[in-house]
């Protein structure tokens, strides 16, 4: 009689607990995915909305044990975009932030060009570089993983990012960056990167593998410091001199440095 007294009692506290987890997921079910997008351009929002019918897939799941790293991983997906935040709110909704990569380089590759942020996410393709900094040069880029790879080009991206400092959007000033590698003409002389603004004065940056923030900066403050008569013509030259200072000077020759 004990035993099944137990028994008895093990059964019903199961099948409370059943009627409570079915509750309790007719309460806590997804029913609603609000889906917050920043884009910018087009291909953006076809994207977005590609993906917003990709998360409805979420709908009718139990709100209480919804993993957000799975839907987190289903906006990653989507390289174009930058996850901001993934989030529940009780007891219906998944909130899902999601922002539109800028587009600032195109990598020349077998059909097109391949297309980068400022942080070297490769976001897409296109059949022009028309719009974007395009890569040029000595540069050996690959799109490895799914974001730009090679030598220079962590320089590069740390160049970039000084460059979006002061000029807020570069690609509004420059056309495009290149590597004048030196290493195999056997002489002293050292790698360049090479910058074409658009009004037509270059940017030199001497050794770019040393310190190139600072040098950067530096160039950018000489080019914002010119008038638009020295903008259209001439040479930036940014250099380390032997004190440890870092100097840009604008010459009306177009000789690199």
């Amino acid at each position: 009689m004990k035993k099944r007294t137990i028994l008895t009692t093990v059964i019903a506290f199961l099948l409370l607990a059943a009627v409570i987890a079915a509750g309790m997921n007719a309460v806590f079910t997804v029913t609603y995915v609000n889906a917050r997008f920043v884009t910018y351009t087009e291909a953006g929002e076809r994207a977005a909305q590609e993906l917003k019918e990709e998360l409805n897939g979420y709908l009718g799941r139990s709100t209480t044990f919804l993993d957000l790293e799975e839907v987190r991983a289903t906006a990653q997906a989507y390289p174009r975009f930058m996850v901001v935040s993934v989030e529940k709110q009780y007891p219906a909704s998944v909130v899902v932030e999601v922002r539109e990569r800028r587009a600032a380089f195109a990598l020349p590759g077998a059909d097109g060009y391949d297309i980068f942020d400022g942080e070297g996410v490769r976001i897409g393709s296109s059949a022009s570089a028309d719009g974007y900094i395009l890569l040029a040069g000595d540069f050996s880029f690959s799109a490895a993983n799914g974001a730009l790879a090679g030598t220079y080009s962590e320089q590069l991206l740390a160049m970039y990012a000084a460059f979006a400092e002061l000029l807020g959007e570069p690609r509004a000033n420059v056309l495009s960056v290149s590597l004048q590698d030196n290493s195999s003409t056997g002489t002293l002389a050292f790698d360049r990167f090479r910058i074409a603004m658009r009004e037509g004065v270059e940017i030199v940056i001497l050794e770019p593998s040393v310190r190139i923030e600072d040098k950067a900066r530096a160039a950018v403050q000489c080019y914002l410091a010119l008038d638009e008569g020295d903008r259209v013509r001439g040479t930036i030259n940014v250099v380390e001199q032997n004190t440890g200072t870092v100097v840009a000077n604008w010459s009306s020759s177009s000789a690199a440095a």
